[in-house]
């Protein structure tokens, strides 16, 4: 297993079959993704999971956005994968200075990760998300 810097020219392609697989009803868009971010690939080269990290240098604040992954990979793999990326977010975090690395889910198995395997700090349980739609999208499925 190995890790690289994710490329969206190339790995975005990947990112939506990914969506796909797991039937959004429409694609995180290009220019939403973070340009920084890594990718999981297994011992052939075959992406795993992926997982994006924005960057605010003047605040020294990040946040790590998505833990993407391909559907049919074993629960052992997959979770070698994901703990391998946020391992390489946190050092793409240190790497650019950051001072806090912050991300939300609403999944139990990635509290689980974070939490037990990854030490980070659980915040908010009970929490709201909102969107500000500056470009009128015509479908929000992605983030909603």
């Amino acid at each position: 297993m190995r890790s690289r810097q994710w490329d969206l020219d190339n790995d975005y392609s990947i990112l939506c079959a990914w969506f796909k697989e797991r039937e959004w009803d429409s694609p995180i868009p290009k220019e939403s993704l973070p340009v920084r971010g890594i990718m999981i690939e297994d011992d052939n080269s075959q992406p795993i999971c992926a997982c994006g990290l924005y960057v605010d240098v003047q605040s020294n604040f990040g946040f790590m956005y998505g833990l993407f992954s391909k559907l049919g990979v074993g629960k052992i793999e997959l979770f070698k994968a994901m703990k391998l990326c946020v391992e390489e977010i946190k050092k793409e975090a240190e790497n650019n200075k950051l001072g806090i690395v912050y991300t939300i889910t609403g999944e139990d198995s990635l509290d689980k990760l974070y939490v037990k395997h990854m030490s980070m700090i659980p915040c908010e349980n009970s929490v709201r998300s909102y969107v500000m739609d500056l470009n009128n999208h015509k479908n929000l499925d992605w983030i909603q």
